[in-house]
């Protein structure tokens, strides 16, 4: 079923069978994780509070930041004939081995989440205004620090350029107004192209497995003992704890 939709999607199908792990994203939308060095870095999901409002919640750990940086070193320029399988090569290596769905999503429809001070954010899927398409979390700085850096790829935006972000997620979008990704690279090339009002285009990585949600450990780590975001979360612990017995 879930390589059916892959594939109804544009995504091609990988098998990865020597990825070591490093970089890896469990359960499924509305109940995901990201980990970074087998670390949870970031969960998201359903607040479970009678309304259909999702959240995200980052660690207070800033280590996966230097991680992820490290390897997006690896991600710089790709060609845009380049296959889709060949550009997430470096990204495949890192990942849990098992199967993966890999497509170019362009002119894509996305809003993006940062987080706020408290290391959350918080939107309504379906609104009017602001959030529209797929969620798109940052795994770093939000709005991207280098000025210069945005300024270049928004020329080359307005060249007709298109630079490639990379989206990973727990699996494919079965409804794109309401699913969420992990920018895990290209956050300067995602503000250039919000600056010149031109539509995103991404590598897109699905992970492709049986549909469960994430550890109840993995919220546990990311909150790490902060009261006002255990209240918040307590539903969506809830659903993770009853949900492995």
């Amino acid at each position: 079923m879930i390589m059916r939709l892959a594939r109804s999607l544009g995504y091609d199908v990988v098998e990865v069978d020597d990825g070591d792990g490093t970089l890896a994203v469990g359960g499924h939308d509305g109940a995901s994780a990201l980990r970074v060095g087998w670390r949870p870095v970031i969960v998201e999901g359903y607040t479970g509070s009678g309304s259909i409002d999702r959240f995200a919640i980052r660690t207070r750990d800033a280590r996966h930041r230097e991680s992820l940086r490290g390897m997006r070193d690896r991600l710089r320029g790709p060609a845009r004939d380049t296959d889709p399988a060949e550009l997430a090569a470096p990204i495949l290596k890192l990942l849990a081995p098992g199967a993966y769905g890999v497509r170019r999503w362009p002119d894509a429809n996305v809003h993006i989440e940062p987080f706020g001070e408290n290391r959350s954010a918080w939107w309504y899927p379906y609104e009017p205004i602001g959030t529209e398409g797929t969620a798109v979390i940052p795994t770093d700085v939000w709005p991207p620090p280098r000025e210069d850096t945005v300024a270049e790829y928004a020329a080359a935006i307005g060249r007709g350029e298109r630079p490639l972000a990379v989206l990973l997620r727990s699996e494919p979008p079965g409804d794109e107004q309401d699913c969420a990704a992990f920018l895990i690279d290209g956050h300067h090339k995602l503000a250039a192209y919000r600056r010149t009002g031109t539509a995103p285009h991404f590598l897109d990585i699905a992970r492709l497995a049986d549909r469960r949600p994430c550890e109840p450990g993995d919220l546990r780590a990311v909150i790490g003992g902060d009261g006002s975001l255990e209240q918040s979360a307590s539903n969506l612990m809830r659903y993770l704890e009853h949900s492995r017995r």
